[in-house]
């Protein structure tokens, strides 16, 4: 007896996910409900008189108890106000802007002020930290609020604590609150979570209860454009500030819902997320990925955008300062394979102290194929 199958045609599963077009116009929706603060022009703090400002930063709540620490902060307002009002403006906020110090990544906008500085006299050795606590205190003060993307280029081991001190002692009380109530390996992910709170507020103004929930997405936004890698430490900032009731009812429940309304970067923007000092090179590169891109998906794209940008050169020049040309003598190009053999993060620890971890990197001998 022979037994027949009678085949039909299979119906396609209905699905809950919605398309890829559905997700971005609903987070579109989302962005549009829930926008981020706009940029002031103007507020009272930055219009203050430079005698003004310096009483006020030298006065409670802003006095550290140890005097050394004292002493810098005040010489560093002193001298960044100085070099501010050599430049045009209005206010602080204006002369600010007009220094073009956020043209400068990370910690080397201080050479602005430092030549300027040096025009009156030798620079002491302790300039620099000066510098950089005089803008701490500029920040935190509310005299000036820098660009997000410009802070992110930093780092600000004392950005949360000095905010916890002198503008929202409260808000920040219920974050310690909030973390201490939390497993005791998730304290370096909650003084993380602090210093992106404390970012927004030197940049946007206020205290925590004014931060918005598109505050927090303009925050992400940028971390993707200036930042490669995070996680799950990229948003956690966003559920602590929600645990705590800042924000509205009806406010998504993760931050991941308005994900697909950024969009994918251009090419300018996966190269620029690295900090490449040599221009003719970053130019190479991206006239190299544009030449790519009609063969490869975004994904790839992107995959070879963090290899020959970020693996490659930026290591490159991490190794061998000021380098201009891609003819690597040979003692470089076997350092820098020595040198990505190795996968190196930084974690914060329970006390916030930087640690760094190692760990051997798995595809290493394919990553050395590019170059």
């Amino acid at each position: 007896m022979t037994t027949s199958t009678k085949h039909s045609t299979r119906r396609q599963l209905q699905t809950a996910n919605a398309t890829v077009e559905q997700a971005r116009a609903r987070n579109n929706v989302l962005r549009e409900r829930f926008p981020p603060r706009s940029a002031e022009a103007w507020w009272p703090t930055t219009a203050q008189s430079a005698d003004e400002v310096l009483r006020r930063l030298t006065a409670p709540p802003f006095l550290p108890a140890a005097n050394a620490t004292r002493a810098g902060r005040r010489r560093g307002v002193t001298k960044l106000l100085r070099w501010l009002s050599s430049l045009p403006g209005d206010t602080w906020q204006q002369r600010w802007k007009a220094s073009c110090a956020e043209d400068i990544p990370g910690a080397d906008w201080t050479d602005l002020p430092l030549r300027f500085l040096r025009q009156s006299g030798p620079s002491p050795s302790y300039e620099r930290v000066d510098l950089t606590s005089g803008l701490l205190m500029l920040a935190c003060g509310d005299v000036i609020r820098p660009d997000l993307a410009w802070m992110l280029t930093r780092t600000h081991k004392h950005l949360a604590p000095v905010m916890a001190e002198v503008r929202d002692p409260e808000g920040f009380a219920r974050l310690v609150q909030l973390a201490e109530s939390g497993p005791v390996s998730a304290r370096g992910e909650a003084t993380i979570a602090a210093t992106r709170i404390a970012m927004l507020l030197a940049c946007k103004g206020g205290s925590i209860a004014d931060i918005t929930v598109g505050d927090c997405v303009e925050l992400v936004d940028t971390l993707r454009r200036v930042h490669v890698r995070g996680g799950q430490r990229k948003v956690d900032f966003y559920l602590r500030l929600r645990a705590l009731g800042v924000f509205p009812e009806d406010a998504p429940a993760t931050i991941r819902a308005f994900g697909l309304a950024a969009g994918q970067l251009s090419i300018e923007e996966l190269v620029d997320r690295y900090p490449i000092q040599c221009r003719p090179v970053r130019d190479l590169i991206v006239d190299y990925l544009r030449e790519r891109q009609p063969s490869l998906d975004y994904t790839s794209l992107d995959a070879v955008s963090r290899t020959l940008a970020g693996l490659f050169w930026t290591r490159i020049e991490a190794l061998s300062p000021g380098i201009d040309s891609l003819r690597l003598p040979p003692a470089l190009a076997r350092a820098w394979k020595t040198d990505i053999a190795t996968k190196k993060r930084t974690t914060l620890g329970p006390d916030g102290t930087a640690i760094e971890i190692a760990s051997p990197r798995l595809n290493a001998k394919d990553e050395c194929q590019w170059p």
